[in-house]
């Protein structure tokens, strides 16, 4: 059987730029020098494809390509629509090209598969006139061989190479070597603590929640219809429908058309002061527990409608603690009103296992907000017993034990 070219939809569209160039049966026959094994040595760096072609001679021909390249300008462009679609970047880390990426490079006008040959540079050291030659031809067809075995090639011939252009963003594939179920305990332990001296001044400065868009739609896509942990049902289907409900309830509750006292208890003995300061604690086993001065109510259950109901243009009156513990509170409801939250297997110091739901780092503009309020919390907020450590990192403090 003779060998196919362009077997993938990455490939075939390489190989419809060879559609509007002939001369006399020069393609055909490029196409049975590169399934009879003439060609030889296909080396690509950066932009230049080079190759050696076996003919009439005894020497083979030299036969070399440049493919005009992406300029950092245009890679920001592309990278930063990119990364604004989870679902795409899923896709990538898990070494899958969609072909929506195409979409938008041209939306960008970045031509990612040549039009026509004088989009690139070509030479061959045989004595034909025409190009592409024979010879030329042909490499071009086992270029389409290794973009059927890796689609990125396309983009790393101009220059661009998707996965590390993720990683310089702070997006990598992990190591599966460290995909296990992490126990609670030992990510207390790595939390990173905050230097004491931070200013708490910071804390007062505004948020901006309006940059985050719904990505629910999106990362529902990701999921699988049954995964192996879960064979009795469909599992996309009971997922999506309470994950849409706490998007739903997430925006029934910032635009004020659902009670907070609906989801958590009340307590009217307790409130909050201008003097009152908080320290969240939270153990291997995710129990949480609240302290500091002036509340009176060691449960994070009846503190979140007190801060909840907190007027925003009254809290410079009020200590870091509580501005910091609203913030949050906030910044969690924006995140989880956009699904711009995922699930986080972990398993409790008492063999439990649960579930937190943490911030969808995948999209940029929830990379951009954690960052944001990670640099103007104060230290101390965030306690674990776990070695005694204080941590000012954000940690989601809405779990549900399984």
């Amino acid at each position: 059987m003779s060998q196919k070219f362009g077997k993938t939809w990455w490939g075939e569209h390489w190989l419809k730029s060879l559609l509007n160039v002939d001369y006399n049966n020069r393609l055909p026959r490029g196409a049975s020098y590169a399934r009879n094994g003439y060609v030889k040595d296909v080396k690509f760096k950066g932009n230049q494809i080079s190759a050696r072609v076996s003919g009439s001679r005894s020497t083979p021909y030299k036969v070399s390509l440049i493919v005009p390249p992406f300029f950092e300008e245009q890679k920001e462009k592309l990278m930063d629509s990119i990364i604004k679609n989870p679902a795409l970047i899923s896709k990538l880390l898990n070494r899958e090209l969609d072909p929506s990426i195409l979409t938008i490079a041209n939306n960008h006008s970045l031509k990612v598969f040549p039009t026509q040959w004088t989009d690139f540079k070509m030479q061959c050291s045989c004595p034909d006139w025409a190009v592409p030659c024979k010879h030329l031809a042909a490499v071009i067809y086992m270029v389409s061989r290794e973009i059927d075995n890796n689609p990125f090639l396309v983009f790393e011939i101009h220059d661009v190479n998707l996965l590390d252009e993720l990683k310089k963003r702070g997006i990598s594939i992990a190591d599966q070597k460290k995909e296990e179920i992490l126990s609670l305990s030992t990510i207390l332990k790595t939390a990173k603590p905050k230097k004491q001296d931070s200013d708490s001044e910071l804390v007062y400065d505004r948020v901006d929640f309006s940059t985050l868009h719904d990505i629910s739609n999106s990362l529902l896509q990701l999921l699988p219809d049954a995964p192996p942990f879960y064979p009795l049902a469909n599992f996309k289907d009971k997922y999506s429908a309470r994950f849409l409900r706490a998007v739903r309830d997430g925006k029934r509750l910032i635009n004020k058309k659902l009670d907070i006292e609906a989801i958590f208890l009340s307590d009217e003995k307790s409130a909050v002061s201008r003097r009152s300061t908080f320290e969240i604690t939270i153990d291997g086993d995710n129990r949480i527990s609240v302290g500091g001065d002036n509340f009176g109510v060691n449960d994070m259950g009846l503190l979140i409608p007190k801060i909840f109901s907190l007027n925003p243009d009254h809290l410079p009156d009020y200590q870091p603690s509580v501005v910091a513990i609203h913030k949050v509170l906030f910044a969690s409801l924006h995140l989880i009103a956009n699904g711009c939250v995922v699930p986080q297997i972990v398993k409790t110091n008492d063999n439990k296992f649960i579930v937190r739901w943490i911030p969808a780092m995948i999209d940029g503009e929830v990379r951009l907000l954690t960052e944001r309020l990670t640099a103007i919390l104060p230290p101390g907020i965030l306690l674990s017993p776990v070695g005694k450590r204080k941590s000012g990192e954000v940690l989601p403090v809405v779990n549900q034990t399984v």
